[in-house]
């Protein structure tokens, strides 16, 4: 029988530049930073358009607000609700 082991949950970051098909990168990241805490996971959520070099982008990343980031959390939270027991989210002030 092998031995029992303990989880120890660490930090998980996910992070990507997306882009069309077969196109270079325009320059945009997106970003996921999950820590464990005491009572859950804490999510910090992240859209980074300072490199962006499309101009015809720049429009719909200036209109990318922490309410649409939250609600992107809160996509991520319902998805887990079935494996995770706490997914908290906190927004950057």
């Amino acid at each position: 029988m092998g031995r029992q082991r303990q989880p120890r949950p660490r930090r998980f970051r996910a992070a990507w530049r997306p882009s069309e098909v077969g196109q270079p990168c325009p320059g945009h990241l997106w970003r996921w930073v999950l820590e464990p805490t005491t009572d859950g996971t804490l999510v910090r959520h992240t859209y980074d358009w300072s490199r962006l070099t499309d101009a015809g982008r720049i429009p719909r990343a200036r209109a990318t607000t922490a309410d649409s980031l939250l609600a992107s959390i809160d996509c991520l939270a319902a998805r887990l609700s079935g494996r995770q027991s706490t997914v908290r989210h906190t927004r950057a002030g």
